[in-house]
Formats: structure tokens, C-alpha cells, sequence
């Protein structure tokens, strides 16, 4: 369902003027002067606009900026709106961090096992991981927040899927049942350690002045880990 707001209401605010009375107020003034009372602007939101914002400010400023009032503001929305869609917080809570999990996890194991040859499904993979910074961030601030009633079951299935797809990747690559689980391990431990340092103690982190430089060196860290050899310059 979609619900308007910021829309005039058919209910005469207390102290002012009953519609006759407006009109009359309206027809006093020309076109343009100050004084002429305006429909307010329409605008419409959907159950869809709340979670991505959500999921927004998950990513930008962790749990707390995901709060009723401040997303309506930045929607430019009233708190009506939320509660048309949703029963509180934890429930928008819910659907942003379930729509997350079909989108950056489920859906995207999908794409990368219809990639037919082992070798180039874990390049692709490596590849995802290194690249996509906002993603990275919800999955933090995910782990951090894991002892949260709503956060705690979803984390927990995200990284079983995760897991077990990078343990069953490492083994269509070739290794044994042993050497996969090792690999695998080594290769969330580094990224999930760097991840954290990079919170703590950003200075340390070697990386450059652009993006792409820590994303490089991210994904030479996984690679290493996965025991894939880094790339030799042309």
C-alpha cells in the first residue's frame, strides 16, 4: 500500500478559518501575494522507500541512526507514514535487515554460482568483496550490533550462508575438506580484522588517498588468504 503525506488534511487545524471562510481569505489576495494560503506539496512513500533509507543509515551511521523521527525528517515525511507501514522500530528494523540479506547474500550467491568455472567464481567472488564498501559497512555494523533480538538471528544466518558457500567454493577449487575450512577461516579473520582496525585505528591501515587503493589491498589480503596468486603487472 502506498500512503500520501504532507498532505493538506480534511480536518480544520484548531483555530482556523472553516473552508468558506479560506476560500474568502483566498480570493482576497492576487495570484503571488504572501498572503495566499497554498496546497501543501503531495508526496508519496512506499513500505520500500523506509527500508532503503533504513539501510542507509545503517551503513552511513550504524543502529541508532535508525530512528523514526530523523528518517522522516530526512525523507521529508511524517512519523504517519512510518506507522501506516510499520508497527515500531524493530519492525522496520526487520524488513531492512531481511531485504539485506536477500539482496547482498542470497541473491548474490546466485549470481556468482552461475558463473560455471571454479577458478573465475572465486575471482568474481574476491572481486565482490573488495568492492562493495557500502555493503561492508551493514555487515558490521550487523556483527557489532549481533546480541540485538532482531539482528541476531539474521547475522547468524547471513554468515552461515556466506560461509558455507566460500567453504564449498575453496573445495570446487580443489581443495581438501580441510584445507577449505583453514582457508576460509583465515580469509574472514583477515578481512573482518582489517575491517575492525580500520574502525579503531584507521591511521595504521595501509592504505592511500582514493578508495580504490584500500579496495586493492583488501582484495591482494583475500587473495593471499585463499591462497590465489596475486596478479603479476603487464
Amino acid at each position: 500500500m502506498r500512503d500520501s503525506v504532507l498532505a493538506p488534511t480534511s480536518t480544520p487545524h484548531p483555530g482556523s478559518p472553516p473552508p468558506a471562510a479560506r476560500a474568502d481569505q483566498d480570493g482576497a489576495h492576487p495570484a503571488g501575494h504572501p498572503g495566499r494560503i497554498r496546497p501543501r506539496e503531495r508526496k508519496t512513500l512506499t513500505r520500500t522507500d523506509w527500508t532503503a533509507a533504513a539501510l542507509d543509515a545503517l551503513a552511513r551511521d550504524g543502529l541508532r541512526a535508525v530512528a523514526v523521527e530523523p528518517l522522516a525528517e530526512r525523507l521529508g515525511a511524517t512519523k504517519g507514514s512510518f506507522y501506516w507501514h510499520f508497527r515500531d522500530r524493530n519492525a522496520l528494523l526487520e524488513a531492512a535487515v531481511n531485504y539485506w540479506e536477500r539482496t547482498a547474500t542470497d541473491e548474490l550467491i546466485a549470481r556468482l554460482e552461475s558463473i560455471g568455472d571454479a577458478d573465475e567464481r572465486h575471482r568474481a567472488t574476491i572481486g565482490w568483496v573488495a568492492e562493495s564498501e557500502r555493503d561492508m559497512q551493514i555487515f558490521m555494523v550487523l556483527l557489532w550490533n549481533a546480541d540485538h533480538p532482531v539482528i541476531g538471528p539474521v547475522i547468524n544466518r547471513i554468515l552461515s550462508k556466506r560461509m558455507a558457500f566460500s567453504l564449498r567454493l575453496r573445495e570446487q577449487c580443489g581443495e581438501d575438506v580441510e584445507q577449505a575450512r583453514t582457508s576460509m577461516m583465515y580469509a574472514y579473520s583477515v578481512l573482518l580484522g582489517l575491517q575492525l582496525l580500520r574502525r579503531a585505528a584507521p591511521h595504521l591501515v595501509p592504505e592511500g588517498s582514493t578508495p580504490q587503493d584500500l579496495r586493492d589491498y583488501v582484495a591482494s589480503l583475500i587473495r593471499q588468504a585463499a591462497g590465489i596468486p596475486l596478479p603479476t603487472a603487464a
